[in-house]
């Protein structure tokens, strides 16, 4: 009797370590960052150039129903400009890759670009190139490039044990403002304001990033964009230690909390796996928190500095609870390839 073997089901993790296992390892003469952090580094004509890519597919990313075109561009360019961040980079071109639906408007396509320019232009970014195609769905790819010099760009790789965990601001508004609209709530409600706004109208941190990098002081970074939980342990992972946070110390909002409690939902799950805070999360000596919280309030003022753990030499991300209670949090945000076995 045949047996056939089940396939393997790839997680988001599995497809690309697979991915940067076959491309055999990128870095080189003409590369000094390759896969495995928030954007590459190519080295061009003496400078170093930060690329990153996303790309924000309808029914995936975001549901027309309740975010205007202009969100929708706006958003797109968001978390990119978060991933440049993230390197310390300031932008400079990006290159479009729109799909869509047939007999689209040209309002339609206006209001995308618009979107995307008004955050992008802010920040010192032109758009120089692209491509169009037919598309079932509303899909958008955008590469945006970035220059690093004279800062040393932030890396995920390099957290040492014993240094401070921290965040550039408030968690889980992201997902709250989501839950929301997901559950019919009216967007222009006033006391779910802040996260509405956090959601469809993220804002990255760019000044910021780029004045973390420059201080010399941190020594691993990355944007959070798939929940604090996993991106957290992609960072120990690539720096080869672990990490507690503490409970206690995460930065949640009033009016999170209070919408938490409204809807019966879990404000922890929200802080932790809610993803698309794109706030910067990075490692520094205990001593630089302060130093760094000043850097902060002259370089973002709305941003605000918070230490919420330790990195150790252990393995894996753990979370001190209320109560005392140690557990296990890694690699618990969003994957786009996660089934549920029900």
């Amino acid at each position: 009797m045949d047996q056939t073997t089940p396939p393997v089901h790839f997680s988001e993790e599995d497809i690309l370590r697979l991915v940067a296992s076959m491309a055999g390892g990128a870095v080189g003469r003409d590369t000094s960052v390759g896969i495995g952090d928030d954007a590459a580094v190519l080295l061009i004509g003496g400078s170093r150039v930060a690329v990153t890519t996303d790309m924000m597919v309808e029914g995936v990313h975001f549901d027309p129903s309740f975010i205007s075109p202009y969100d929708i561009g706006r958003r797109v360019m968001a978390a990119n400009l978060s991933d440049l961040a993230a390197m310390g980079a300031a932008p400079r071109w990006g290159f479009l890759s729109l799909g869509l639906p047939p007999r689209p408007t040209g309002q339609l396509v206006e209001d995308l670009i618009r979107g995307m320019m008004d955050l992008g232009q802010k920040y010192g970014l032109n758009l120089v190139g692209g491509d169009t195609v037919g598309a079932p769905v509303m899909i958008l790819n955008l590469c945006i490039m970035g220059v690093c010099d004279p800062v040393k760009p932030a890396l995920r790789k390099t957290a040492r044990p014993g240094e401070a965990i921290c965040v550039s601001g408030p968690l889980g508004a992201s997902g709250a403002g989501l839950a929301w609209l997901l559950g019919g709530g009216d967007p222009g409600e006033a006391s779910v304001s802040e996260a509405v706004e956090a959601h469809l109208r993220p804002i990255p941190r760019v000044e910021l990033g780029r004045a973390l990098a420059k201080s010399d002081k941190i020594g691993a970074m990355m944007d959070i964009s798939d929940g604090l939980a996993t991106d957290l342990a992609r960072l120990c992972q690539a720096s080869d230690v672990g990490a507690r946070i503490e409970e206690a110390k995460l930065p949640v909002s009033a009016q999170v909390a209070e919408l938490a409690a409204r809807m019966d939902a879990d404000v922890l799950d929200w802080a932790l796996r809610g993803g698309e805070d794109f706030e910067l999360l990075f490692t520094c000596q205990p001593g630089d928190v302060a130093l760094l919280q000043s850097i902060a309030a002259e370089s973002d003022p709305t941003a605000k500095i918070v230490r919420i753990g330790t990195i150790n030499k252990g393995r894996g991300v753990s979370l001190l609870s209320r109560d005392g209670e140690i557990i296990d949090v890694g690699l618990q945000g969003y994957d786009h390839f996660r089934q549920d076995d029900s």
